[in-house]
């Protein structure tokens, strides 16, 4: 009788416990875009770190794009570096266009793209962990696509969270043989980890899923066009509904805070309700977002944006 009621108990214990991670609430801070490049844009980008310290986020994701048009400097990076090192708590960084795709433009400094991503990686991916003064463990990509260990993934409340490396400028396509092999094996990359995303959320019957990548993807695009995010939109759109869970796109490089459900199947007038696509604010606007996921929201994810007026 004892130990029936021992096992009773120890069952109804783990039912519990299993119950409490499943309704755990998630807050966590999205930010990307800082783009002044002068010596009191640091400052304020310093000063915005603060702001999200303030807010107490569980992790933060730097969603792209560390610089605007100017030429790609080592200081770029290593003012960023300084930003991310103010945030108390871990924090993800995903690559945007600026500081690598487009490095070879005129006026940009005429770089090797794929040395000033080398660059980003050192400094901002380190392996296995995340930035910032509390780093967290991340899964990132291994197998054939080893070297994209920029694309991460995490749990965290019963959501999984991933980052895809899919920058602005049409995902980093120019009109080059050399631009196009890159974006061929980088897409093939992303579309894979996005896959392996997909079934965490199977094996662990996860509540929600939250994709953060830098590049707007064109979610008005008519879905014939040849564009280097179509794959991307596909995938989102067929399998993501065959997920069953909300499906949360996080991105920058248009600098419009937006929260709307953009996706459309490729009939192009049925809506994908189960994604959510929310953007950040940009340069010159300064800001963060705070994203909660609560499995008692029947949406799963709700925001609160922080514009910091007057950019102090």
């Amino acid at each position: 009788m004892i130990d029936q009621l021992a096992r009773i108990i120890l069952f109804s214990t783990l039912c519990a416990a299993s119950l409490n991670a499943s309704a755990q609430t998630v807050r966590f801070a999205v930010f990307g875009d800082i783009q002044e490049e002068t010596a009191v844009g640091h400052q304020k980008d310093l000063a915005l770190a603060e702001r999200i310290n303030e807010a107490e986020p569980e992790f933060t994701v730097f969603i792209g794009d560390i610089q605007g048009g100017g030429p790609c400097t080592d200081q770029q990076r290593e003012e960023a570096v300084a930003v991310f090192e103010r945030i108390e708590g871990p924090l993800v960084f995903t690559p945007g266009d600026n500081a690598w795709t487009d490095c070879l433009l005129r006026g940009k400094g005429d770089w090797d793209p794929l040395e000033r991503l080398a660059k980003l990686r050192d400094d901002l991916v380190p392996v296995g962990k995340s930035l910032g003064q509390k780093p967290m463990p991340l899964t990132q990509q291994d197998g054939d696509y080893r070297e994209y260990r920029e694309n991460a993934r995490w749990v965290k409340g019963n959501v999984v969270f991933v980052t895809l490396h899919m920058p602005g400028g049409n995902n980093g396509v120019y009109p080059d043989r050399y631009a196009f092999d890159e974006y061929e094996r980088r897409n093939n990359a992303n579309l894979a980890w996005l896959q392996r995303a997909y079934q965490e959320v199977e094996d662990i019957d996860a509540q929600g899923l939250v994709v953060f990548f830098h590049g707007n993807p064109g979610w008005d695009d008519i879905y014939w066009r040849a564009t280097a995010y179509r794959d991307f939109k596909s995938l989102l759109a067929y399998e993501g509904a065959e997920l069953g869970v909300p499906i949360l796109a996080v991105h920058g490089d248009t600098h419009e805070f937006t929260i709307d459900k953009p996706l459309m199947f490729t009939d192009g007038r049925t809506r994908a309700d189960h994604l959510t696509r929310l953007e950040v604010f940009g340069s010159p606007e300064r800001g963060y977002v705070i994203v909660t996921a609560d499995p008692r929201n029947p949406e799963l994810f709700s925001f609160t944006a922080v514009e910091v007026k007057g950019h102090e």
